[in-house]
């Protein structure tokens, strides 16, 4: 999404790097390959991070640091806490994760139908202006209703539980793709990239998940624990 000059190269393939050490140690714990003890390795990566902007001597330090660090919280996190959802029991829970996705789906179908044929007042024009209310409402409904069927073949949680992550997938998908939305439109582009072609860019396809999953998983986490 952003432009980077020849200069920043190297602060990028740092950036990048230690994004997928930081997701490499999360996933590795999720799979009790290293102990929880060496998550630590996590919290010095800032001030590391901080002593390689020093070396660049540059007024934007700050700036470029924030930009890492949002990258980091916005993309990695999440895809990371992936893989602890499916092993809060302590065991593998394959219906946690895929049951995310799927609630995730259905609210983008029921979002895009209810306000195609439904919607008539716009939910965040100044946002993205084809959101509409109605649609947000068809988004949660179906998802409620999917959560109901959830319930009856993926036992992991009980209807309440399942109510409950629908609402947070449909709430906070919405709010990732609004999110996602705004930071395209507060630097100016269309498109966060254009690998898949006829589409916004590889990120809207990931949108609402970003914020789904922290939200989602510290929910589980407190009924699971």
């Amino acid at each position: 999404m952003f432009a980077q000059g020849e200069q920043n190269q190297p602060r990028w393939f740092l950036g990048m790097g230690t994004g997928v050490l930081i997701y490499l140690l999360i996933f590795l714990h999720a799979n009790e390959v290293v102990d929880a003890n060496l998550l630590w390795v996590i919290g010095m990566i800032l001030p590391v991070m901080y002593c390689a902007e020093l070396v660049y001597r540059q007024k934007t330090a700050l700036t470029n640091l924030s930009v890492t660090v949002f990258g980091w919280i916005y993309v990695v996190l999440p895809f990371a806490l992936i893989n602890e959802i499916p092993v809060l029991t302590g065991q593998f829970e394959w219906q946690l994760p895929l049951g995310m996705f799927l609630l995730l789906w259905v609210n983008d179908t029921g979002a895009y139908f209810a306000g195609k044929y439904l919607g008539k007042h716009k939910l965040f024009p100044s946002v993205s202006p084809n959101k509409t209310i109605e649609g947000l409402i068809g988004g949660i409904l179906l998802s409620m209703t999917l959560s109901f069927i959830l319930s009856q073949y993926f036992t992991v949680l009980v209807l309440k539980d399942w109510l409950v992550t629908a609402v947070i997938v449909a709430v906070f998908g919405n709010l990732g793709d609004l999110f996602e939305s705004h930071l395209k439109r507060s630097y100016g582009i269309k498109d966060s990239g254009n690998i898949i072609p006829g589409h916004g860019g590889v990120l809207d396809r990931f949108d609402g998940l970003f914020l789904t999953a922290p939200f989602l998983f510290f929910y589980l986490k407190f009924i699971l624990a």
